[in-house]
């Protein structure tokens, strides 16, 4: 059945004062002109045959030369012609994650959205939960408020694993187009979007519906696109407990609704490691 495919694990029952709440976000929208999007990213122009026959580990050495657009050039090489769709099966969802974390009662999504994003495929890591509150702590030393504990944005978790050298370059999908193409064929996406009251429970189903007050700001994993459903999957960091096995669904519908309204949707390629 299509739900036993797409959770790993019945939902455990939650007792009373187990349901988590508004202090496990901390996500924070600050848009920087500097990010590159998806279409401005495909707009680079196809680099010479000699470039092509490089190695990732080539270009990336080969600092001189590219100086700073040597990760657009890797981040393009891979996307063009490094990356073959992962074959979906009845057994797991097409980008599989096998490690749940969880965050605690602390607001450190961010580090733990990237985390997740490092263990899950194509490119398989093995964060646990004490990389995700490292990650979160490192988002907070680019932010220039090292140790706060007062949220961090996406963008911070992104440049947090590049200088872990996991990742190259990243860019910013804007439209479900760009994101269905993305998770249909490149790998997962951590995104961040508003969170309301409504979406801290998932609904028999594993639905959230992003109605009632807003709570704040919360980073998430996207892991599948689910067609039959007109919906996508996603991982959340408040542990196996929550949700359906810590996972949820969101219709693409109310899913784009939270993108137009300060949401974001960061797309990057994982470095071998």
């Amino acid at each position: 059945m299509e739900q036993e495919r797409r959770f790993a694990v019945d939902p455990p029952e939650t007792s009373a004062g187990e349901t988590p709440g508004p202090e496990l976000l901390g996500r924070l929208y600050r848009p920087d002109a500097r990010d590159w999007d998806i279409p401005r990213l495909l707009e680079i122009a196809e680099p010479s045959e000699s470039i092509r026959q490089m190695t990732i580990e080539q270009v990336l050495a080969d600092t001189p030369y590219f100086s700073d657009w040597r990760a657009y050039l890797v981040f393009w090489r891979w996307l063009r012609t490094q990356r073959e769709p992962v074959a979906t099966s009845d057994a797991a969802p097409a980008w599989e994650l096998t490690t749940q974390l969880d965050q605690g009662q602390t607001g450190h999504c961010v580090g733990f959205g990237w985390a997740g994003w490092v263990d899950a495929m194509p490119v398989a890591g093995t964060y646990q939960n004490a990389d995700g509150h490292a990650l979160y702590y490192e988002c907070k030393v680019i932010d220039g408020e090292p140790g706060k504990e007062n949220g961090s944005t996406v963008r911070s978790g992104a440049l947090a694993v590049r200088e872990r050298g996991r990742l190259a370059a990243f860019a910013f999908a804007h439209t479900l187009a760009e994101i269905d193409e993305w998770i249909d064929s490149q790998g997962s996406i951590v995104v961040g979007t508003p969170w309301t009251k409504d979406m801290f429970n998932p609904d028999e189903n594993g639905f959230v519906t992003p109605t009632g007050a807003g709570s704040g700001g919360h980073c998430y994993l996207m892991l599948d696109r689910i067609a039959d459903e007109d919906a996508y999957l996603f991982q959340n960091s408040w542990g196996p407990g929550w949700g359906h096995g810590g996972r949820f669904k969101m219709k693409r519908g109310d899913f784009d609704g939270l993108l137009q309204e300060q949401g974001e949707a960061c797309c990057a390629v994982e470095l071998p490691h």
